[in-house]
């Protein structure tokens, strides 16, 4: 029978155990050998967050068990524990079948003292867990191209122990192994740069995107017309999306391009995919007069709200609670949406809200936020018993807006699909381009009327700070100072009851 990937790296679920966010490798140790191994199970880290690669590492160690189960109970080795290294280090099959008993013998006491320190290591710190992983992980990934010649010879081995000490030395073949690709260049990457869960969706989405224009191709195969290709592909007309999320993709795959030149997988990037984002490119304006008129002109505004449909099953308290709260702080729709009614303070005579990623998820450091609410919001009766209810001290870890949380995609996205009704109802323009964020525009352009300091801008609606490093290290606007230039904006008229 030959050897094959799904042969050497069984599927195999029962030994993974989740510690927290870390996979752990968990396995019983039969009864018989329970003396042998000084223990009745082994538990390891297996150094990852990722349940698909962890079943990957849990199937290459159950292969790697079998087998020091199956050599101590033929008790010809010294340490059940030289057949896991031997597969670890996938050493040739030669090194297993013909090498000196002299010889054999000094490198089992050197690899059963390496893997007693690193027993022992295992039940130490997480942390200790986890350099040890790495440790052995990298040195699975160097032997990587030999594993299959190494576990025939294993088998040969088990099958024959007189022929390992009697036949030639030979060089092992060469192991049949799939040329590596971009998704490939993925864990790396996300170690490189300890990309966050959002990141490392957006990569696979680029990638995704690429593998369809291009194919699937062997990053030693790679040349500049798969690059070019791939930039015709993200421009054409029939896209869903315009230059600048072309451009986004694009960056995605360069970034993977460049840590495979740094993990010595290709020799350069060969791929040219700069796209100018501006390209064709529309951009958001603010909301006009007529068109704010029309959204607060909408029954969710008046005294009858309870009229109004739950679009996406979101209660309409909770509908005018978020398009009042992005009216006057600017903020984006997922920074709202995942509020907690803990994020509703009193500061100094100021009622704010706290923008921070403990709740969710904020596009940049420079998101984490406390925006003070204007006087005009405040003083709207229905959002002033509604806030009154928010506030009263119960549930701090609750969400403000409770019909939009408890779902597998999250409260941001429930916010857009649930503004998209509303959008459509209220007689708005539909598309990309009208969406929530028009609320940003429509503060910060009335700010600017007012000629409010940029910095002071950039504070309530968490921009990140443009210019020097030390403008965007030392400058700090004081909540007074976002206060006094939210009551001079110009708000619109929000609730018709009031």
């Amino acid at each position: 029978m030959s050897l094959t990937l799904a042969t050497l790296l069984p599927a195999m679920t029962n030994h993974l155990q989740k510690r927290g966010t870390v996979w752990y490798f968990r396995r019983k140790i039969p009864v018989d050998l329970e003396q042998h191994f000084g223990r009745k199970q082994l538990v390891f880290s297996l150094k990852t967050h990722d349940y698909a690669e962890a079943k990957r590492l849990a199937a290459t160690h159950t292969v790697i068990t079998d087998a020091q189960f199956a050599a101590a109970r033929r008790g010809n080795l010294s340490d059940a524990d030289k057949v896991a290294e031997s597969v670890r280090a996938s050493v040739s099959a030669a090194f297993v079948a013909a090498t000196s008993e002299r010889q054999r013998d000094k490198i089992e006491r050197e690899q059963v003292e390496a893997d007693e320190q690193a027993y022992e290591q295992s039940y130490q710190t997480e942390e200790q867990e986890i350099a040890e992983h790495d440790r052995r992980e990298d040195l699975i990934a160097q032997e990587t191209e030999r594993i299959f010649a190494a576990r025939e010879a294993l088998r040969r081995l088990q099958q024959d122990e007189a022929l390992a000490a009697t036949a030639p030395k030979v060089d092992a073949p060469a192991a049949a192994q799939r040329p590596k690709n971009l998704r490939d260049v993925i864990p790396s990457w996300v170690r490189r740069t300890s990309a966050e869960p959002e990141a490392v969706k957006r990569a696979e989405k680029a990638l995704d995107l690429f593998e369809e224009a291009v194919g699937v191709v062997p990053l030693r195969d790679l040349r500049k017309a798969h690059g070019a290709q791939f930039v015709a592909f993200l421009l054409d007309k029939g896209r869903p999306f315009g230059a600048k999320t072309a451009h986004n993709h694009a960056s995605y795959i360069t970034a993977l391009l460049n840590v495979a030149v740094k993990d010595d997988l290709i020799d350069r990037n060969l791929l040219d995919l700069a796209i100018d984002k501006s390209i064709g490119a529309k951009k958001r304006g603010p909301w006009s007069d007529d068109e704010l008129a029309r959204i607060y002109g909408h029954a969710l505004f008046s005294d009858r709200m309870s009229d109004v449909p739950e679009w996406q099953n979101v209660k309409p308290t909770d509908g005018r609670a978020l398009l009042m709260l992005l009216q006057h702080t600017g903020a984006r729709i997922g920074e709202i949406a995942q509020l907690r009614r803990g994020d509703f303070q009193r500061q100094d005579g100021m009622t704010t809200i706290r923008i921070t990623a403990e709740a969710g998820t904020v596009k940049t450091a420079d998101s984490e936020r406390t925006v003070p609410l204007a006087n005009h919001l405040l003083a709207d009766v229905w959002f002033s018993a509604w806030l009154a209810e928010v506030m009263d001290g119960k549930g701090g870890d609750a969400p403000a807006l409770p019909s939009m949380a408890g779902r597998a995609r999250g409260p941001a996205d429930t916010a857009v699909q649930w503004f998209k009704e509303f959008r459509g109802a209220a007689g708005l323009p539909a598309g990309r381009l009208n969406g929530s964020h028009k609320f940003r525009h429509w503060i910060r352009t009335d700010m600017n009327a007012l000629d409010v300091a940029e910095a002071t801008q950039d504070a309530i609606t968490g921009h990140a700070v443009g210019g020097s490093t030390g403008k965007k290290v030392y400058t700090h606007v004081p909540l007074p100072v976002m206060y006094a230039a939210l009551n001079r904006v110009r708000f619109p008229k929000v609730s018709r009851d009031s």
